[in-house]
């Protein structure tokens, strides 16, 4: 600040020095005052504003005349306390962040994350709670009877009654029924008809100790056991041992062997497992040619006259010229079939067998070969079969013949 030299005494006027010195000071003092019109209210704010805190000599502890406290203290502004905690009476908020202490008056919407301790009021079903401040009544709210107090998983009834319900179906591991009758019947358990009822003589039989088959018998209950037959051979005849096995003899002996079922079915043997030598005095068979397979150079029809091929690797073709020695005729049904594992077909050899013949044929006449391997009328020494049948037919037909 300028300093200015005054008299304290009048009639000890300044200097003209002193006079210069004080206008000089004054001046620069004025000089370096601030213009009046840059320093608005808003002005000095904003100058305030950058000066404000720590260090900044300003006084802050009020702001509108409040005063700050921790405290729930009328008409203070609020300050956190040294754990960073605030004391407050009603708080309006549009969201609320942190734990809350204290009583929510009014209607609480959004989400809670935490937990809820000493609510005060009732929770509507509505809003997610049980309509009721005690277990009991929510129970009933919840349409619940008192078992669910109880783990789902482990529920003991350690005593009192169940009266009032339904008959407990038998899927849901009841009787489905209320009575003892009835509940063994709904459990296939009728006595006489389910189960056995009380009998001596099953007393009896629990009381055998030996070994073997169980047989009633007029006077009681006694043990038997298997015993094998002619041709027949029995493995554990107690069936002690395991189960009991009845098998036919391997070498049995019989005075006939008779069939049953339709005529003309039924094999002796396999196929793939054969029997040896079969001994016998006489056989029969439903049909009437001594067959054997040979191989043809195409697949022929029953009746067809088969002569040796000349080439080729086929052992048999169709007769293809008028009188040729004729190994056979193709089989329709052979009474016996030699080396029938082979590949052909079975030509009849000896026997009774229909032959395709073409021109008229009289019973007793001979056969012999024609083209296309059919039989016709003729008597020379290559003669194959004699007509057992009358047919004055010129087309091609087929004739029973008994093969020379």
């Amino acid at each position: 600040m300028a300093v200015i030299v005054l008299r304290t005494t009048k009639g000890s006027p300044l200097t003209i020095a002193e006079a210069d010195a004080n206008f000089s000071n004054l001046n620069t003092e004025v000089g370096s005052k601030l213009d009046s019109a840059l320093y608005t209210a808003a002005d000095v704010l904003t100058k305030i504003k950058t000066v404000d805190g720590s260090g900044s000599g300003l006084d802050a502890d009020t702001v509108d005349g409040f005063e700050q406290s921790t405290t729930n203290t009328v008409s203070t502004l609020v300050r956190r306390d040294a754990s960073g905690n605030f004391a407050a009476g009603t708080i309006t908020a549009t969201s609320f962040v942190g734990n809350l202490t204290g009583n929510v008056t009014g209607a609480f919407t959004g989400s809670l994350s935490g937990n809820a301790n000493n609510v005060t009021g009732i929770v509507a079903l509505e809003n997610g709670g049980t309509g009721a401040n005690t277990a009991a009544t929510a129970r009933t709210a919840l349409g619940l009877g008192n078992i669910a107090t109880q783990a789902s998983n482990s529920v003991t009834i350690t005593g009192g009654t169940i009266s009032g319900i339904t008959d407990l179906a038998l899927a849901d591991g009841g009787t489905g029924a209320s009575t003892a009758a009835q509940a063994r019947t709904n459990l296939g358990l009728v006595v006489g008809l389910d189960v056995q009822g009380y009998s001596a003589e099953l007393v009896s039989l629990s009381a055998l100790t030996t070994t073997g088959l169980i047989v009633r018998t007029g006077s009681g209950t006694t043990t038997r056991s298997l015993t094998a037959g002619t041709n027949i051979g029995i493995t554990n005849n107690t069936g002690v041992s395991g189960n009991i096995i009845i098998d036919g003899s391997t070498t049995p002996t019989v005075s006939q062997i008779s069939k049953s079922g339709t005529d003309g079915t039924g094999d002796i043997g396999q196929a793939a497992n054969r029997f040896g030598t079969i001994y016998g005095t006489a056989t029969s068979a439903k049909y009437a040619d001594l067959a054997e397979k040979y191989t043809t150079d195409q697949e022929y029809d029953a009746g067809t006259v088969i002569v040796v091929a000349s080439a080729g690797d086929a052992e048999g073709t169709a007769s293809h010229t008028t009188g040729q020695r004729v190994l056979g005729v193709v089989s329709t049904n052979p009474a016996f079939i030699m080396n029938d594992e082979l590949d052909g077909q079975a030509i009849a050899l000896r026997g009774r067998v229909p032959v395709k013949v073409i021109g008229p044929i009289r019973k007793g006449q001979s056969l012999i070969c024609n083209q296309d391997g059919k039989g016709i009328y003729g008597d020379t020494n290559n003669s194959f079969a004699i007509a057992l049948e009358t047919n004055e037919e010129h087309s091609v037909k087929l004739v029973e013949c008994v093969i020379l």
